[in-house]
């Protein structure tokens, strides 16, 4: 590797994506500050997201239940100036980059994760740990969490939501009609037998016929057929998703803590919808509680009825924009860049 090498570990399983997007879009901002620095990521076997990366990257040759092996074999053999892991680091793995005398940092979102970096034997030896807020609005960390961190020799970041900014491009590329913006996620919930791409797609038909309008949606291998005033997009870089986003009239996305905060973030009045996973219906009933969003059930019907709903209640979206205005959420992007070129250039002397 580079002399000044960064090392990226995001978990994929069978549900969301959101940890694979969030490490790539801290990567692409590292390199467009300092391209000298290596960047290379390590994979899951037979994972779809290798497409997306512009950087190298490791496949693993294992099965995922043995991923720590194949983690742990890779760093020895790389030996990068830093690692960083998304949801995926285990104490053994931080054990053995602290005895290679290599810097560890820890991203999370899950509470569960979270809580795993304030245990005894992790305090001295993680190098820095970033949260990304689980539960808008409520602290991120609890009074013992904060005992723990002032006692703790690791460095704690913590924001609201992940994302790139868009470029000019970007915000040229939006289209100049309104629209309504679908995204499913790249989650692999199924909703009584069918994708959530599909489910989505179906549920943009249905808002394009009744409220006369635009509709995109955004997702790699959506199963479905656009129709009319439907377009299928396989997938947009973060920077123009974000765009698309501020510009939409109404955002419609799943539950995850992927784009759902990214929507919040920047103002968009979005319909939340709970597609799976054990933490998507408690964070979309605790956004729309707020006044923060609008929640909606995972049926065709059900989602373009409130959507439509929404479009034709100017007052409601204006509402909704001015919550989100005060709230003001704070992007980690530009924090974590800054984190790691500080750790690279405290290694370089």
């Amino acid at each position: 590797m580079s002399a000044r090498a960064v090392l990226f570990v995001p978990q994929h399983q069978g549900g969301g994506t959101g940890e694979f997007y969030r490490l790539l879009a801290v990567a692409e901002a590292l390199h467009a500050r300092d391209a000298t620095v290596g960047i290379h990521f390590l994979m899951p076997q037979a994972c779809p997201l290798r497409a997306r990366l512009p950087f190298a990257y490791t496949e693993s040759d294992l099965p995922d239940s043995e991923r720590a092996r194949f983690h742990a074999r890779e760093i020895s053999r790389q030996r990068p100036t830093i690692v960083v892991f998304d949801q995926t680091c285990r104490g053994a793995l931080l054990g053995h980059c602290h005895r290679l005398g290599i810097p560890v940092v820890c991203a999370t979102f899950e509470p569960g994760t979270s809580d795993k970096t304030f245990r005894l034997d992790w305090l001295w030896r993680l190098d820095e740990h970033w949260h990304q807020q689980y539960r808008i609005g409520d602290p991120p960390f609890d009074r013992r969490q904060r005992l723990l961190a002032a006692i703790s020799a690791t460095r704690r970041l913590h924001f609201d939501v992940c994302h790139a900014e868009p470029t000019a491009d970007d915000e040229a590329a939006v289209p100049s009609v309104p629209f309504v913006f679908f995204i499913p996620g790249g989650g692999a919930y199924q909703i009584d037998g069918r994708s959530t791409g599909a489910l989505f797609a179906d549920a943009a038909r249905r808002v394009a016929a009744q409220a006369t309008i635009a509709t995109l949606v955004v997702g790699a291998g959506i199963d479905a057929e656009p129709g009319a005033g439907v377009e299928l997009i396989p997938g947009l870089p973060q920077g123009a998703l974000i765009a698309c986003m501020r510009h939409a009239a109404v955002v419609v996305t799943g539950g995850g803590g992927g784009a759902l905060p990214q929507a919040l973030s920047v103002g968009a009045a979005s319909v939340a919808v709970p597609l799976g996973g054990s933490d998507q219906l408690a964070r979309v009933r605790h956004l729309a509680e707020r006044g923060w969003c609008i929640s909606a059930e995972p049926q065709a019907a059900a989602l373009a009825a409130v959507t439509v709903a929404l479009l034709a209640d100017d007052g409601q979206r204006r509402q909704i924009r001015e919550r989100l205005a005060v709230l003001g959420l704070r992007n980690g992007l530009p924090l974590m860049v800054e984190a790691l070129l500080a750790r690279l250039d405290r290694a370089g002397r």
